[in-house]
């Protein structure tokens, strides 16, 4: 579920929010919204989880980006209450916490655009191709 999700399902409500930081100043309607949401993207993702916990065995899942941190918090915790279910059933269960970085995570991710395009190999420089 994406924060456009998000703001479909307040403006539904007749809430308008004009940025993420709005999330946090909410009336009870409007937090009533967000909690359905939060539960609505746990159900989406846990199988996803149960995957990745399965397939990578991760020592942790971090999850941030524009979402305001205490609402991150809020996702992380029902996720994790929603995998302990499963603690006897798969190898593992790694944790879900909010990234140390997650309010600056955009900012984060276009300062390191350039960093990657000058020292990573291009996607040609990788794929292996018989000399002509």
């Amino acid at each position: 579920m994406s924060l456009s999700a998000l703001y479909s399902r307040l403006a539904a409500q007749g809430i308008r929010i004009a940025a993420p930081h709005d999330l946090v100043e909410l009336d009870e309607k409007g937090k009533a919204v967000v909690d359905a949401w939060v539960e609505a993207s746990v159900d989406t993702l846990v199988d996803t989880l149960l995957s990745i916990n399965c397939l990578v065995n991760p020592e942790a899942v971090l999850i941030g980006g524009r979402l305001p941190g205490n609402l991150v918090d809020q996702l992380a915790a029902r996720l994790n209450q929603r995998l302990e279910a499963f603690a006897g059933k798969v190898p593992a269960i790694a944790p879900v916490a909010r990234a140390a970085l997650s309010d600056d995570a955009p900012a984060v991710g276009a300062a390191i655009l350039p960093f990657t395009h000058r020292l990573l190999p291009t996607r040609t420089a990788l794929m292996k191709v018989a000399a002509r």
